[in-house]
């Protein structure tokens, strides 16, 4: 999986989205290496693919508060398979967390227009503490 970096530093792919329809969305989001989680949407976005709210999910923020989420489980694409995630609605744009990297090694290269990567780790190494 690929990428680039934009004009504000950030690290930017697509991902591809699964509504409850089966329909398919792709949306442009900023890898997050401070969010843990595994994905944000818009609640627009959320709200056309007809996710089903879940719970909700208590998050620390980067500067320490502590707030809730609307917390949504869906399905990505990631690296040409189905994969379940959870999603969580957020007033800012589409955040992808460490937790799809999860068994994966991030690269970006640190300029404008910079290739960001993403590949599979041998299985040897995703195992390892």
């Amino acid at each position: 999986m690929s990428g680039y970096v934009n004009a504000n530093r950030e690290a930017i792919i697509q991902v591809a989205i699964v509504g409850a329809s089966k329909q398919l969305k792709s949306v442009r989001a900023i890898i997050d290496t401070g969010f843990t989680g595994d994905l944000t949407l818009p609640r627009d976005v959320i709200d056309k693919l007809g996710f089903t709210l879940r719970g909700f999910q208590r998050v620390i923020l980067g500067d320490g508060s502590v707030q809730y989420f609307e917390m949504f489980v869906g399905v990505v694409v990631w690296d040409g398979q189905m994969r379940e995630a959870e999603i969580n609605a957020a007033e800012t744009g589409s955040l992808v967390g460490v937790g799809l990297l999860e068994d994966y090694k991030l690269e970006v290269e640190g300029r404008p227009n910079g290739e960001v990567r993403i590949t599979p780790l041998p299985a040897s190494l995703s195992n390892t503490v």
